[in-house]
């Protein structure tokens, strides 16, 4: 049932906002489910208490138990510890010290009570063998589709060689479609560069957490991202620093980048009788902080204040901050100096912080109804100017300018990601952070 009102409500929102679900969308498409493993330190040195007045292993109980709380149904993962079972100094024994607590599993109310279960009986006592645990968990998940390793640990392998970022190394040149993001928990700076290392051999992300709560933020960051991979598409397009130097844009698909807390502005060319969608996607490259956003305005020529103004927050479980407007149609009281179209100006506001210094922007435009003459009856030219530029057209339309109005009629990536993150986070579960907001 669950399943089938996430879809009910897909296709409702999908329709009020003229946004197609088809076939090779985010949502609809029949893409491989990424298989995930976390992978959890329970060596000894994680009965220290110094992870926000707890020992860290609590907090990492913690944590993981409210990742499998709020994952979206489905999901599959599963999890894997090291350092849980051997207390004594061998190096035989204490790097085999590997075990596979709970398989890869889609979650529903079943799996997440065994693995919650398995999670409660771990035992921080052993060491490190972060590269030997890798190995295996390479093998937890099978041999094909997209593969994530979400790896915590408070220190650095005790078990090279080979080092642990040699093993990461081979796995990848294996040609394993496989991603390991880490976390380092109250790490110090040899341990926080071997995360890094295996991270960046394998294209994941490394982050650092010092509590429970950051620790289940990072964990919940990284299932986000391999639940929600996305390739930026469409026309690379230029923002302009203001209105009046704003490319034009024709309906279609185009993909910008922005710094943080930087605006850019575009124009789109609307008539009488015509309604315009327009709407702007940050794709973070990598973690980014909760309270980001991205806010898009329509601004109609000369006016100061916009007509329209959306703002969207953090999408929980997808990878993609996003917003759009739709507007009423346009009335001839609305064109400047009444004449027969105008360029409204869409500005895009960046507020997404994240490590990376740029973030990739896609924008989708769509103008949608019979323009209409100033007695309300359609248009007779309406066909022959919508796909010529107009002498008020700036000179960077051509360089700019995307597909034509049958693009409209293409999968709108923007939409589908969007509309199944915040789908997952309304109907599913609740997300992380609210889960522990008193």
């Amino acid at each position: 049932m669950k399943a089938r009102r996430v879809r009910i409500a897909l296709i409702a929102l999908a329709t009020l906002l003229g946004l197609p679900l088809a076939a090779g969308s985010a949502v609809a498409a029949e893409e491989p489910q990424p298989q995930i493993m976390t992978v959890l330190d329970a060596s000894g040195s994680m009965k220290e208490r110094d992870a926000g007045g707890q020992s860290r292993l609590a907090a990492a109980k913690s944590a993981v138990t409210g990742l499998l709380d709020d994952v979206p149904e489905g999901t599959a993962l599963g999890l894997r510890v090291y350092g849980a079972t051997y207390p004594g100094e061998d190096t035989g024994s204490g790097c085999r010290d590997t075990q596979l607590l709970s398989p890869v599993a889609k979650m529903d109310d079943t799996a997440r009570q065994k693995a919650k279960s398995e999670v409660r009986g771990i035992k921080a006592v052993g060491m490190t063998p972060i590269g030997s645990s890798l190995k295996t968990a390479a093998k937890d998940l099978g041999d094909s589709g997209p593969r994530r390793i979400i790896l915590v640990s408070d220190g650095e392998d005790t078990c090279a060689p080979p080092t642990a970022c040699d093993v990461a190394r081979d796995l990848k040149g294996a040609g394993i479609d496989l991603t390991v993001d880490t976390v380092g928990f109250k790490v110090g700076a040899k341990a926080r560069a071997e995360l890094r290392c295996i991270a960046k051999a394998t294209g994941g992300e490394y982050v650092d957490a010092g509590d429970a709560d950051e620790l289940g933020d990072e964990l919940a960051g990284s299932v986000k991202r391999a639940l929600t991979p996305y390739a930026v598409s469409g026309t690379k397009v230029h923002g302009a620093e203001s209105c009046e130097s704003a490319p034009v844009l024709e309906p279609g698909q185009y993909q910008d980048a922005m710094e943080y807390r930087q605006s850019h502005w575009y124009k789109v060319r609307v008539r009488p009788g015509q309604a315009l969608r327009f709407s702007s996607a940050v794709i973070p490259d990598g973690p980014y902080e909760n309270a980001s956003y991205v806010r898009a305005r329509l601004h109609l020529p000369g006016e100061s204040r916009p007509f329209a103004d959306e703002q969207q927050m953090e999408s929980f479980w997808a990878n993609v901050i996003s917003t759009g407007v739709v507007t009423d149609r346009m009335t001839w009281g609305q064109m400047p100096d009444k004449k027969a179209s105008t360029l409204v100006c869409a500005q895009v506001v960046n507020d997404v912080q994240a490590a990376a210094k740029k973030h990739p922007v896609e924008l989708s435009v769509g103008v949608e109804g019979q323009a209409v003459g100033p007695d309300g009856k359609p248009a007779t030219d309406a066909g022959a100017e919508a796909g010529k530029s107009t002498p008020d057209t700036s000179a960077s339309d051509a360089r700019n300018a995307g597909a034509s109005s049958d693009s409209l009629m293409r999968p709108l990536p923007i939409a589908a990601a969007v509309l199944g993150g915040l789908l997952l986070a309304a109907l599913i579960r609740p997300a992380v952070t609210r889960r522990r907001t008193p």
